[in-house]
Order: C-alpha cells, then structure tokens, then sequence
C-alpha cells in the first residue's frame, strides 16, 4: 500500500540534500589541498635542481623562474665560476745527467792488446765492458780522444806521434759516449791531413765532436738539444806540442781551437745569442803530471765563469786535480780542472812509482735540471765514479788485457788478488781526496 504522509517523507530528502552538499563541499576541499600541496612540492623540487623544462634551451617557464630573493638577479652559474679559484700551474721539470771523463790515449801496447791477428782487426770494446753501464745512463757523455785517426796509409803507434785505428770509436761508441772532444796537444800528430781524417771519422760513424774541424766552419762551438736542453760545449788547447810552427798559423787556427781569451770571449758570446740553456767548456790545459792547477788554468777559469759558463772540465794533466765551486760576479760554475786518464798504458810500471796517479780516472757526473715554467737551468748535484786502469798480461798471452774498473764496485767483488785491491784502494782514497769538492 502507498504511504500517505507526504510531510514525513520531504523533511527526510531535505536531510539528505544537506548531507550530500556537505559531503561534496568536503571533497572539493580535501582535493583543492591535495593539488595546492603537491603543485608546492613540485616548485620547490624545480628550484633545487634548477632545471630547464625540455624544449627550447633559453626558454624559463614559471616554474622554473628562479626566485630573486635567493640569486639577487645574478645567474647562478656565473656566480658559481666566479667563486671558484684559479689553481696554480703545476711547474715542470726537465732532468739531465752530462758525464764527462779524462783522456782516451793509444799507446802502442794498447793497439796491440786490441788487434786480432786472425782477423786483422781491431777491437777495443772489452776495455770498456766495465764502465759501460755507467756511461751509457748518461744524457750526455763526453770524452776526450788524445790521439788521431790518420788511416792505415801510415802506421798505427802510440807515443810521441798517436795514430790510432778507427775501432777506437766504435769502442767509445759501444761505451755510451756521444761527444768527443778532439782539440789537445796530439790534434796535429799526424798533421792536418789527421786532424781533417779524425773529424770526418767521428762525424760518419755517428758521434759529435768539438774543438777541431775539417775546414774554417761558420761557428766553433757544438750544440746540442739534450732531452729538451739546449746545451753549448766549447772546447780548447793551451798546447799542440809545438807542431804547429811547422804549418801556417791561419791554417792551425782555422781547424784547431786554441785557447785565447779573444776566442773564448767570441765563442760564448755566439753561444749566448743562440740563448743557450747551458754552456759547458772542455780545456786541455795545465802542467803534466801536476797534482794542483796552475795559475793559467785557475785565470781561464775565473774568465768563464764571469762570461757565464756553467761547467768546466779539465784535461791533460795524466792524473786528477781538485774541484771546486767558482762564483765571479754573480755567476757560478762547477770546475774539474783536470779528470786523469781514463785509459792509457801510463802507470807505475812504465813511469816510477811517483807517477802511479796517472792509473787512476773518474766519471764526473753533473745533474742538470730545467725549470720548463721560468727557462731557468740549474746544476742540482755533482757526483763521480772513481775508475782505476787494470793492466795484466795472462799466462799464455803475448799482450795485456786492459780494463777501465769501477773502484768501489769492483772492490766489493773477490775478482781480483790482494795485491790488485792495495792498487785499487790506494787509487780510490787518492781520487776520493782530490775530488773533494770546495768553495
């Protein structure tokens, strides 16, 4: 049956409107939270990141617009490179080492120990053996060839007028040397036919040479580009056994340097306009057999070094003289005014006891150092290896074996007799004394 009180029924719809109305007002209301909260977090994720919407790169949306309280209408990422600091150019260095030794002589018991009668050759690479570890380290090794490479046309000898066989290169070579100073009281033994023979020898079997030349040449002074190093060696004699008198002295002067303070001068001044990182100078000079160094070598000394030479080598004496460190006006330079032989027949067998010195040599090692930032080049260290000439004639052999040693190496070693080692030790404190470096 129907209902009939109407009444009843519009009061309970009108109770249900309110509450629909109510409950949608809620609804719109939780949502309109909902958005608001979550449109808040999704700028304020925007801001942290600081990130370009996709599309156009130079295109900011509102989203993205950086609040100007924060950057003060500076762009960020200027502001961050202008906050950081510039770091400092790391400096670079270039390291040498240079070696240098005394005299290479060929006395005729020499070319006999090194010439093989089945072959009919030379070979003096085994003189060698013991010091060519040492040698071959070097950057730039230097020696100095007291003797000339005249050729078989004459005979091969030794003292007074040195002509040596061309093996004697390739042995320097096998060595580890690459600079071979020719300019010395021997250079005009075999005349200047020797003097243009030993500089076209050298020069094809691949080594440098300084102080003699084959004709007049536009400069005297060999450089060389060591490791990025541009280094100058200037070599010169103060003697040529009066050999010279009997040529034209334009003739000498043009193939052999001859010490003179007016050539010297030239040379570093040449030396200095090529801007040269380092100067060394070789100087056959001084007194055979002296101990100390005269006043010439001590003058010429002093001149370099105030001309800005930084290394000065000595030879010629036979035995080794002091080193020291020079300074002249601001300059300074590392003198070895003379460094013995490195090989000869020259000992106390052949000469008397007083002149046993002359067995003993060194490989004077300076290491250099460029400062690739400034172009300064400065010596950082000066080192050096006593060497002793082992001489012996085995049982059964005709001729002596001859051995360049490494002294304190080799005395650590049961290789030699105990009357070897007295030898050696003797040699080793007398280089030791005379190598003690002063101001």
């Amino acid at each position: 049956m129907r209902s009939t009180n109407n009444r009843g029924h519009q009061k309970r719809n009108g109770r249900l409107k309110l509450i629909g109305l109510i409950l949608l007002f809620v609804f719109v209301l939780a949502g309109a939270t909902f958005y608001a909260i979550s449109l808040a977090q999704e700028n304020n994720e925007e801001a942290d990141q600081i990130e370009q919407p996709a599309g156009d790169d130079n295109q900011q949306t509102d989203e993205t617009e950086p609040d100007p309280s924060e950057t003060d209408g500076t762009d960020q990422t200027d502001a961050e490179e202008d906050d950081e600091e510039e770091e400092p150019e790391e400096e670079q260095f270039t390291d040498i080492r240079i070696s240098a030794v005394g005299d290479v002589m060929g006395h005729t018991s020499q070319l006999e120990a090194a010439y093989d009668a089945e072959t009919g050759e030379y070979d003096f690479t085994s003189v060698f053996e013991d010091v060519q570890p040492i040698i071959s380290e070097s950057d730039l090794a230097i020696a100095n060839l007291e003797t000339t490479l005249a050729g078989s046309d004459r005979p091969f000898i030794g003292y007074p007028l040195f002509n040596t066989p061309d093996a004697i290169i390739d042995a320097l070579d096998y060595a580890g040397f690459d600079t071979i100073i020719t300019t010395n009281n021997h250079s005009l033994d075999t005349g200047p036919e020797g003097v243009r023979r030993t500089v076209e020898v050298i020069e094809e079997k691949g080594l440098n040479l300084a102080g003699t030349f084959a004709e007049e040449p536009e400069s005297r002074v060999l450089y060389k580009e060591v490791e990025g190093i541009k280094v100058a060696i200037l070599a010169y004699t103060e003697h040529l056994n009066d050999l010279d008198a009997s040529y034209p002295q334009d003739e000498v002067l043009s193939m052999i340097n001859v010490i003179s303070e007016e050539r010297i001068l030239a040379d570093i001044e040449e030396a200095e306009s090529e801007d040269v990182d380092l100067m060394i100078a070789y100087m056959h000079w001084g007194g055979e057999y002296e101990r100390y160094p005269n006043e010439f070598q001590e003058n010429y000394a002093e001149l370099m070094t105030r001309e800005g030479v930084d290394i000065i080598f000595g030879s010629h004496p036979h035995v080794i003289q002091q080193a020291t460190y020079l300074e002249v006006d601001g300059n300074e330079s590392i003198v070895a005014y003379s460094l013995g032989n490195f090989v000869s027949n020259q000992r106390r067998e052949t000469l008397g006891e007083e002149r046993e010195p002359t067995e003993d040599g060194v490989i004077f090692h300076v290491d250099v150092q460029k400062n690739e930032q400034t172009g300064e080049t400065t010596v950082q260290q000066v080192e050096y290896t006593p060497t002793w000439v082992y001489r012996n004639r085995y049982e059964g052999d005709s001729t002596y074996t001859y051995r360049i040693l490494p002294v304190e190496r080799i005395l650590e070693t049961d290789e030699f007799t105990d009357v070897d080692r007295q030898r050696m030790q003797r040699s080793l404190d007398e280089t030791t004394t005379r190598l003690e470096l002063t101001d």
